[in-house]
Protein backbone atom coordinates (compact mmCIF):
# COMPACT_ATOMS: atom_id res chain seq x y z
CA UNK A 1 0.00 0.00 0.00
CA UNK A 2 1.40 3.39 -1.01
CA UNK A 3 1.15 6.64 0.91
CA UNK A 4 -1.99 8.69 0.44
CA UNK A 5 -1.34 11.84 -1.57
CA UNK A 6 -1.52 14.17 1.43
CA UNK A 7 0.55 11.89 3.68
CA UNK A 8 3.22 11.65 1.01
CA UNK A 9 3.16 15.41 0.50
CA UNK A 10 3.61 16.03 4.24
CA UNK A 11 6.48 13.52 4.54
CA UNK A 12 8.12 14.79 1.36
CA UNK A 13 8.07 18.35 2.70
CA UNK A 14 9.58 17.33 6.05
CA UNK A 15 12.28 15.19 4.43
CA UNK A 16 13.10 17.90 1.90
CA UNK A 17 13.81 20.25 4.81
CA UNK A 18 15.78 17.68 6.80
CA UNK A 19 18.14 16.57 4.04
CA UNK A 20 20.05 19.84 3.54
CA UNK A 21 20.26 20.31 7.30
CA UNK A 22 21.92 16.93 7.68
CA UNK A 23 24.45 17.86 5.00
CA UNK A 24 25.25 21.18 6.64
CA UNK A 25 25.67 19.80 10.17
CA UNK A 26 27.53 16.73 8.97
CA UNK A 27 29.94 18.45 6.57
CA UNK A 28 32.93 18.54 8.91
CA UNK A 29 32.49 14.91 9.96
CA UNK A 30 32.14 13.74 6.37
CA UNK A 31 35.29 15.62 5.34
CA UNK A 32 37.25 14.26 8.30
CA UNK A 33 36.32 10.66 7.47
CA UNK A 34 36.99 11.15 3.77
CA UNK A 35 40.54 12.27 4.49
CA UNK A 36 41.03 9.28 6.77
CA UNK A 37 39.84 6.90 4.05
CA UNK A 38 42.27 8.47 1.57
CA UNK A 39 45.13 8.00 4.02
CA UNK A 40 44.59 4.21 4.09
CA UNK A 41 45.75 3.88 0.48
CA UNK A 42 42.87 1.54 -0.31
CA UNK A 43 41.49 1.84 -3.84
CA UNK A 44 37.86 2.94 -3.84
CA UNK A 45 36.07 2.93 -7.18
CA UNK A 46 32.52 4.04 -7.88
CA UNK A 47 30.52 1.51 -9.86
CA UNK A 48 26.98 1.14 -11.17
CA UNK A 49 25.06 -2.04 -10.40
CA UNK A 50 22.22 -3.00 -12.76
CA UNK A 51 18.80 -2.76 -11.14
CA UNK A 52 15.75 -4.91 -11.88
CA UNK A 53 14.19 -1.71 -13.20
CA UNK A 54 14.97 -0.93 -16.83
CA UNK A 55 17.63 1.75 -17.37
CA UNK A 56 18.21 2.26 -13.64
CA UNK A 57 21.43 1.54 -11.76
CA UNK A 58 22.43 1.33 -8.11
CA UNK A 59 25.49 3.37 -7.17
CA UNK A 60 28.12 1.65 -5.05
CA UNK A 61 31.75 1.96 -4.00
CA UNK A 62 33.99 -1.07 -4.44
CA UNK A 63 36.97 -1.17 -2.07
CA UNK A 64 39.79 -3.34 -3.41
CA UNK A 65 42.14 -4.93 -0.87
CA UNK A 66 45.88 -4.45 -1.26
CA UNK A 67 47.79 -6.98 -3.33
CA UNK A 68 49.41 -9.78 -1.40
CA UNK A 69 52.94 -10.41 -2.69
CA UNK A 70 54.41 -13.90 -2.86
CA UNK A 71 51.02 -15.58 -2.57
CA UNK A 72 49.11 -17.61 -5.10
CA UNK A 73 46.29 -15.54 -6.65
CA UNK A 74 42.94 -16.65 -5.30
CA UNK A 75 39.40 -15.40 -5.23
CA UNK A 76 38.73 -13.31 -2.19
CA UNK A 77 35.68 -13.05 0.04
CA UNK A 78 33.50 -9.96 -0.10
CA UNK A 79 31.62 -7.88 2.44
CA UNK A 80 28.50 -6.05 1.22
CA UNK A 81 27.65 -3.03 3.37
CA UNK A 82 24.65 -0.70 3.60
CA UNK A 83 24.91 2.73 5.22
CA UNK A 84 22.67 4.38 7.79
CA UNK A 85 20.07 6.83 6.58
CA UNK A 86 16.93 6.79 8.71
CA UNK A 87 15.68 5.38 5.40
CA UNK A 88 15.52 8.99 4.11
CA UNK A 89 19.03 10.52 4.00
CA UNK A 90 21.41 10.00 1.03
CA UNK A 91 24.53 9.00 2.96
CA UNK A 92 26.40 6.61 0.69
CA UNK A 93 30.07 6.75 1.66
CA UNK A 94 29.45 7.58 5.32
CA UNK A 95 30.82 4.15 6.29
CA UNK A 96 34.01 4.71 4.32
CA UNK A 97 36.36 4.38 7.29
CA UNK A 98 34.84 1.01 8.22
CA UNK A 99 34.89 -0.24 4.61
CA UNK A 100 38.49 0.81 3.99
CA UNK A 101 39.67 -0.78 7.23
CA UNK A 102 37.93 -4.06 6.45
CA UNK A 103 39.54 -4.17 3.00
CA UNK A 104 42.99 -3.30 4.37
CA UNK A 105 42.99 -5.54 7.44
CA UNK A 106 41.18 -8.61 6.13
CA UNK A 107 42.10 -8.67 2.44
CA UNK A 108 38.41 -8.81 1.52
CA UNK A 109 36.65 -6.86 -1.19
CA UNK A 110 34.08 -4.48 0.26
CA UNK A 111 31.03 -3.33 -1.67
CA UNK A 112 29.41 -0.28 -0.09
CA UNK A 113 26.04 -0.22 -1.85
CA UNK A 114 23.44 2.50 -2.03
CA UNK A 115 19.67 1.99 -1.98
CA UNK A 116 16.72 4.21 -2.79
CA UNK A 117 15.33 6.41 -0.05
CA UNK A 118 11.87 7.03 1.30
CA UNK A 119 9.36 8.58 1.06
CA UNK A 120 10.01 8.71 -2.68
CA UNK A 121 10.68 4.96 -2.65
CA UNK A 122 9.25 3.22 0.41
CA UNK A 123 9.40 -0.48 1.32
CA UNK A 124 10.08 -2.76 -0.49
CA UNK A 125 12.01 -0.57 -2.96
CA UNK A 126 15.18 -0.20 -0.85
CA UNK A 127 15.14 -3.91 -0.07
CA UNK A 128 14.87 -4.70 -3.77
CA UNK A 129 18.08 -2.71 -4.25
CA UNK A 130 19.71 -4.78 -1.51
CA UNK A 131 18.71 -7.96 -3.29
CA UNK A 132 19.94 -6.63 -6.64
CA UNK A 133 23.33 -5.78 -5.11
CA UNK A 134 23.65 -9.34 -3.81
CA UNK A 135 22.67 -10.73 -7.20
CA UNK A 136 25.39 -8.59 -8.80
CA UNK A 137 27.91 -10.21 -6.47
CA UNK A 138 26.46 -13.65 -7.20
CA UNK A 139 26.90 -13.10 -10.93
CA UNK A 140 30.71 -12.80 -10.58
CA UNK A 141 32.06 -16.16 -9.43
CA UNK A 142 35.36 -15.53 -11.17
CA UNK A 143 35.96 -12.38 -9.16
CA UNK A 144 34.60 -13.12 -5.68
CA UNK A 145 34.59 -16.21 -3.51
CA UNK A 146 30.84 -16.80 -3.39
CA UNK A 147 31.20 -19.29 -0.55
CA UNK A 148 32.45 -16.44 1.63
CA UNK A 149 30.06 -13.49 1.43
CA UNK A 150 29.41 -11.30 4.47
CA UNK A 151 26.85 -8.54 4.92
CA UNK A 152 26.93 -5.53 7.22
CA UNK A 153 25.14 -2.30 7.90
CA UNK A 154 24.70 0.64 10.23
CA UNK A 155 21.38 1.84 11.66
CA UNK A 156 18.81 1.57 8.84
CA UNK A 157 21.53 -0.19 6.87
CA UNK A 158 21.86 -2.62 9.76
CA UNK A 159 18.18 -3.41 9.35
CA UNK A 160 18.72 -4.11 5.65
CA UNK A 161 21.79 -6.24 6.38
CA UNK A 162 19.86 -8.36 8.87
CA UNK A 163 17.06 -8.85 6.35
CA UNK A 164 19.65 -9.74 3.71
CA UNK A 165 21.10 -12.34 6.10
CA UNK A 166 17.70 -13.88 6.87
CA UNK A 167 14.77 -13.50 4.45
CA UNK A 168 16.87 -12.76 1.35
CA UNK A 169 19.54 -15.35 2.15
CA UNK A 170 16.85 -18.04 2.13
CA UNK A 171 15.60 -17.19 -1.36
CA UNK A 172 16.46 -19.92 -3.83
CA UNK A 173 17.79 -17.41 -6.36
CA UNK A 174 20.52 -16.45 -3.86
CA UNK A 175 20.83 -19.50 -1.62
CA UNK A 176 21.80 -21.71 -4.57
CA UNK A 177 24.60 -19.34 -5.61
CA UNK A 178 26.14 -17.62 -2.61
CA UNK A 179 26.78 -18.44 1.03
CA UNK A 180 26.32 -15.75 3.69
CA UNK A 181 27.70 -17.19 6.95
CA UNK A 182 28.06 -13.88 8.83
CA UNK A 183 26.22 -10.60 9.37
CA UNK A 184 27.49 -7.51 11.19
CA UNK A 185 24.83 -5.06 12.38
CA UNK A 186 25.88 -1.84 14.10
CA UNK A 187 23.21 0.01 16.16
CA UNK A 188 20.52 -1.49 13.88
CA UNK A 189 16.78 -0.91 13.67
CA UNK A 190 15.32 -4.36 14.34
CA UNK A 191 11.69 -4.00 15.44
CA UNK A 192 9.11 -1.67 13.88
CA UNK A 193 6.36 -3.02 16.16
CA UNK A 194 7.71 -1.03 19.12
CA UNK A 195 6.31 2.50 19.23
CA UNK A 196 8.94 5.22 18.83
CA UNK A 197 8.05 6.85 22.15
CA UNK A 198 8.46 3.49 23.91
CA UNK A 199 12.08 3.18 22.82
CA UNK A 200 14.04 4.41 25.83
CA UNK A 201 17.36 3.83 27.59
CA UNK A 202 18.51 4.85 31.10
CA UNK A 203 21.29 7.14 29.87
CA UNK A 204 20.28 8.54 26.48
CA UNK A 205 22.96 10.35 24.52
CA UNK A 206 21.70 12.48 21.64
CA UNK A 207 18.80 10.02 21.15
CA UNK A 208 16.67 9.98 18.03
CA UNK A 209 13.60 12.09 18.97
CA UNK A 210 10.37 10.05 18.77
CA UNK A 211 8.83 12.59 16.37
CA UNK A 212 11.77 12.19 14.00
CA UNK A 213 11.69 8.40 14.35
CA UNK A 214 8.02 8.47 13.36
CA UNK A 215 8.95 10.38 10.19
CA UNK A 216 11.59 7.74 9.41
CA UNK A 217 9.18 4.87 10.00
CA UNK A 218 6.20 6.39 8.18
CA UNK A 219 8.36 7.31 5.20
CA UNK A 220 9.77 3.80 4.85
CA UNK A 221 6.65 1.84 5.74
CA UNK A 222 3.37 3.31 4.45
CA UNK A 223 1.47 0.16 5.40
CA UNK A 224 1.53 -0.16 9.19
CA UNK A 225 0.10 -3.67 8.85
CA UNK A 226 3.55 -4.80 7.67
CA UNK A 227 5.34 -3.92 10.91
CA UNK A 228 5.47 -7.59 11.87
CA UNK A 229 6.83 -8.66 8.50
CA UNK A 230 10.32 -10.07 9.07
CA UNK A 231 11.50 -8.18 5.99
CA UNK A 232 10.74 -5.01 7.96
CA UNK A 233 11.41 -6.18 11.52
CA UNK A 234 14.24 -8.74 11.27
CA UNK A 235 14.31 -8.93 15.05
CA UNK A 236 11.16 -11.03 14.76
CA UNK A 237 12.68 -13.57 12.35
CA UNK A 238 13.08 -17.15 13.52
CA UNK A 239 16.48 -17.95 15.01
CA UNK A 240 16.95 -20.68 12.42
CA UNK A 241 16.83 -18.07 9.65
CA UNK A 242 20.03 -16.33 10.78
CA UNK A 243 23.52 -17.25 9.56
CA UNK A 244 26.02 -19.18 11.65
CA UNK A 245 27.70 -16.00 12.96
CA UNK A 246 25.85 -12.86 14.01
CA UNK A 247 27.58 -9.71 15.23
CA UNK A 248 25.38 -7.08 16.87
CA UNK A 249 27.04 -3.91 18.16
CA UNK A 250 24.96 -1.47 20.18
CA UNK A 251 25.63 1.67 22.21
CA UNK A 252 24.19 2.44 25.62
CA UNK A 253 23.05 5.96 24.70
CA UNK A 254 20.94 4.78 21.77
CA UNK A 255 17.20 4.21 22.09
CA UNK A 256 17.48 1.45 19.47
CA UNK A 257 19.83 -0.56 21.68
CA UNK A 258 17.29 -2.56 23.74
CA UNK A 259 15.62 -4.18 20.72
CA UNK A 260 18.95 -5.15 19.17
CA UNK A 261 20.24 -6.50 22.49
CA UNK A 262 17.03 -8.51 22.88
CA UNK A 263 17.64 -10.04 19.45
CA UNK A 264 21.22 -10.94 20.34
CA UNK A 265 20.10 -12.54 23.60
CA UNK A 266 17.39 -14.56 21.86
CA UNK A 267 19.81 -15.82 19.21
CA UNK A 268 22.37 -16.64 21.90
CA UNK A 269 19.88 -18.86 23.71
CA UNK A 270 19.39 -20.88 20.52
CA UNK A 271 23.01 -22.12 20.89
CA UNK A 272 23.26 -23.21 17.25
CA UNK A 273 25.24 -20.21 16.07
CA UNK A 274 27.95 -17.87 17.28
CA UNK A 275 26.55 -14.58 18.54
CA UNK A 276 28.96 -11.73 19.17
CA UNK A 277 27.18 -8.95 21.07
CA UNK A 278 28.85 -5.83 22.41
CA UNK A 279 27.33 -2.71 23.96
CA UNK A 280 29.66 0.28 23.88
CA UNK A 281 29.43 2.81 26.67
CA UNK A 282 29.24 6.59 26.81
CA UNK A 283 28.30 7.08 23.16
CA UNK A 284 25.12 7.53 21.15
CA UNK A 285 23.67 6.58 17.81
CA UNK A 286 26.02 7.14 14.84
CA UNK A 287 28.80 8.03 17.29
CA UNK A 288 31.48 6.66 14.96
CA UNK A 289 31.12 9.19 12.16
CA UNK A 290 33.78 11.88 11.87
CA UNK A 291 35.34 11.25 15.28
CA UNK A 292 38.54 12.93 16.43
CA UNK A 293 41.56 10.85 17.37
CA UNK A 294 42.14 10.65 21.09
CA UNK A 295 38.51 11.12 22.07
CA UNK A 296 36.32 8.54 23.82
CA UNK A 297 34.30 8.22 20.60
CA UNK A 298 37.48 7.34 18.70
CA UNK A 299 38.34 4.64 21.24
CA UNK A 300 34.85 3.18 21.06
CA UNK A 301 34.97 3.19 17.28
CA UNK A 302 38.26 1.32 17.40
CA UNK A 303 36.67 -1.27 19.68
CA UNK A 304 33.62 -1.69 17.44
CA UNK A 305 35.49 -1.90 14.14
CA UNK A 306 38.18 -4.17 15.56
CA UNK A 307 35.52 -6.55 16.88
CA UNK A 308 33.83 -6.71 13.48
CA UNK A 309 37.12 -7.17 11.62
CA UNK A 310 38.43 -9.87 13.93
CA UNK A 311 35.16 -11.78 13.62
CA UNK A 312 35.29 -11.60 9.82
CA UNK A 313 38.88 -12.85 9.85
CA UNK A 314 37.91 -15.70 12.15
CA UNK A 315 34.88 -16.78 10.10
CA UNK A 316 36.73 -16.68 6.79
CA UNK A 317 40.10 -17.91 8.14
CA UNK A 318 41.93 -14.79 6.96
Amino acid sequence: MAHSFFTYLRLKLIVTLLRPLSLIFGFTKVRRDRLLVESTGIERRQIRIPSRDKDRFITAYLYTPPAQPNTKPAKRPILVNWHGSGFIFPMLGSDGVFCARVARETGMFVLDADYRKAPETPFPGPLNDVEDALKWVAAQPDRFDLSRVAVSGFSAGGNLALVAATALRKQASLAEVISIPVVVAVYPVTDFTIASEAKKVPRPRRPIPPALARVFNASYLPDAELKKDVRVSPGLAAAADFPSTVVIITVDGDTLAPEAIALAERLGKDQTRKVVSRTLTGVGHAFDKGVVEGTHEWEQREEAYTLAIETLKDVFHL
